[in-house]
């Protein structure tokens, strides 16, 4: 691997994208526009593809890109998104962070919202001080404030105005790594698939910890561009600072492979934060954050831009494809002699009716593998409570191998139950996600090939019949986890009445019978854990497997009866005006072929704006 260091050229604003790129990104809004300007004109019966075409141009005009940021604890990573925000908003403490990811988005006014893991309502708040805000914050994303995350918080979203925000750049404050909290790093790693790029922190103090090694190698895997962040280099002189970078470089080039040049960003976090707080642009410069967020601004607007460009620009071609194959369906009924057009109309009639049975039949097929993908949860429900057993077995077994004679410490052994609850359950989590995903994914591939299948067959007859060319369009991903399980970390399970505490009886027992009643307790405790964790995980996967199912269902029907609608109904129209001997039928065919023409252009001019990056 090489890499760079970055120090004190700043990128120019130009650099950010080619001429190229620049240009093609223009042309593609502007032709977007366009399609959707044509087909406004039109009328009611393209207003659909025109909502369509609009919904497109808002996801490309409101890009949202993912950058999180990731480090072992006390690397500066809040510092940093602190200097970026230009206030210390989030929380400093020495308290390492619960496992709750932080989303910094752009809002005209900071505002705060709180996610919970159940059916809870959101909280927001807003209209507070910065040190008020902090307040907030402390409360639900330190392990001080929000120990092991007995709130129950999903994740905290904050809305800024800072000017990296403005730009789609949406930073993700993760919970650090290294620390006593070795649930933190796991749920990180869990996190990264959702980001499109990361940042990830290291300081002089080591330069880069085995841990950090460690943890680099498995974030590599799951992120395409990594940037890297060499903190707080104010401390050091230049021989230091050389020094600390070779050994950096070194440690990364043996821990991953990487095919393009990583540059390395040598920064002071804390020079950038006071910086934005005095207003001295010159130390926003010394600091090096004016290189970094001008490079991160560059790749943004220039990398994310193409891809999304790229794979908007798909979508809108299969929609303009439809449009143009309608509009030429219609040109063909209206020109051709009324007798001829009513044959063919029959003909077609029948393959729509021998589609709806077909169609039928294929639900009846989609529901009896719905009933065996849930046989399926069921089975790997089963397994993990085993495995669930087994593993918090091994904790109170490992933990009690590890206390002093007599020294039984009730409160220890339960804070181990519930750290190990934490990892576990989230690692299995994302195993029966994942496994079900490529089951789901495997089970309704036939039935996306059938359904293809089936609309390409009607787009294909229409096609034929009438003398056209057609367009089959995409498909997309069926499965994804939508809703996420909450862990109970711990139970209430007694088989006295609430009057006096075991734990107070077990203080006037011999230390035998006081570990032999503990651990009964704690077998309850295990059982209780693991039948109420299982069956969370098991309820969420049920419910995302029958959205998904149901999702797949809908959407194969919404397509089926768009093709429908937009083959036949054009040809019913066009066969009612004719069979009305309408005067503007000749008009009608003059305004199809010319804009069938245009939208042909725009088809095409898209098209060869992908052919370079392929």
């Amino acid at each position: 691997m090489s890499t760079q260091t970055v120090m004190d050229s700043r990128p120019e604003e130009s650099a950010c994208l080619s001429e190229v790129d620049f240009r093609s990104s223009i042309d593609f809004q502007f032709l977007l526009g366009e399609a959707i300007r044509i087909l406004n004109v039109l009328g009611s019966q393209f207003s659909g593809d025109s909502k369509k075409l609009q919904s497109l141009r808002t996801r490309l005009e409101k890009g949202r890109f993912h950058l999180a940021v990731l480090g072992q604890f006390k690397r500066g990573k809040s510092t940093l998104l602190n200097a970026f925000l230009g206030e210390p908003l989030l929380p400093t403490s020495v308290v390492p962070l619960t496992a709750i990811p932080t989303f910094l988005e752009y809002g005209p006014e900071v505002r705060i919202r709180v996610r919970y893991q159940d059916e809870r309502p959101s909280r927001e708040f807003s209209g507070k001080t910065t040190a008020e805000f902090v307040d907030i914050l402390h409360g639900f994303v330190t392990e001080e404030g929000n120990p092991k995350n007995r709130l129950g918080v999903l994740q905290v979203e904050i809305f800024h105005p800072s000017s990296i925000l403005q730009h789609g750049v949406v930073l993700i404050d993760t919970p650090g790594i290294g620390s006593t909290f070795t649930h933190n790093t796991e749920v990180t790693l869990n996190f990264l698939p959702q980001c499109d790029a990361a940042l990830f922190v290291v300081s002089a103090d080591p330069p880069l910890t085995e841990v950090e090694a460690e943890f680099l190698k498995q974030v590599r895997d799951r992120v395409s561009r990594l940037f890297f962040i060499f903190n707080k280099v104010d401390y050091l002189n230049d021989g230091e600072k050389e020094a600390a970078l070779g050994f950096f470089r070194r440690v990364v080039s043996r821990k991953i492979q990487s095919r393009e040049d990583s540059p390395i960003f040598c920064i002071s976090a804390r020079q950038g934060l006071d910086a934005k707080l005095d207003e001295d642009s010159n130390l926003w410069t010394q600091s090096g954050l004016d290189q970094l967020e001008n490079h991160l601004l560059c790749f943004v607007v220039s990398e994310k831009a193409n891809a999304l460009r790229e794979a908007l620009g798909k979508k809108v071609r299969d929609i303009l494809e439809d449009v143009v194959m309608r509009m030429r369906l219609a040109i063909r009924a209206l020109q051709m002699p009324l007798d001829d057009l009513e044959k063919r109309l029959t003909v077609f009639e029948k393959e729509v009716k021998n589609a709806e049975s077909q169609r039928i039949a294929a639900q009846d097929l989609l529901s009896g593998d719905r009933k065996r993908t849930l046989e399926s949860l069921e089975q790997l429900a089963e397994g993990l409570r085993q495995k669930s057993i087994a593993n918090l077995e091994g904790v109170v077994g490992a933990s009690f191998l590890a206390m002093k004679d007599g020294g039984v410490d009730e409160k220890t052994l339960l804070d181990a139950l519930a750290e190990k609850v934490t990892t576990f359950f989230q690692s299995s989590a994302e195993e029966v996600s994942q496994s079900l995903g490529r089951l789901v994914t495997e089970t309704l591939r036939p039935h996306q090939d059938r359904a293809d299948e089936l609309i390409e067959r009607i787009r294909r007859t229409a096609a034929e019949l009438f003398e056209i060319p057609y367009h089959a369009p995409e498909s997309s991903e069926a499965f994804e986890m939508k809703r996420r399980p909450y862990w109970v970390l711990r139970k209430r399970v007694s088989t006295l009445p609430i009057v006096v505490p075991e734990e107070a009886i077990d203080k006037l027992l011999p230390t035998a019978l006081r570990i032999k009643r503990l651990r009964k307790r704690l077998s309850r405790q295990i059982d209780a854990l693991v039948r109420q964790n299982v069956e969370n995980l098991r309820w969420a996967t049920l419910q995302n497997l029958n959205d998904a199912f149901r999702r797949f269902g809908l959407t194969l029907d919404q397509r089926f009866e768009e093709t429908i609608s937009a083959t036949h109904g054009a040809i019913r129209a066009a066969y009612t005006k004719r069979k009305e001997h309408a005067a503007a039928i000749l008009e009608d065919v003059t305004r199809f072929e010319s804009t069938a023409a245009e939208l042909g252009q725009i088809i095409l001019k898209i098209q060869e704006q992908d052919l370079p990056s392929r």
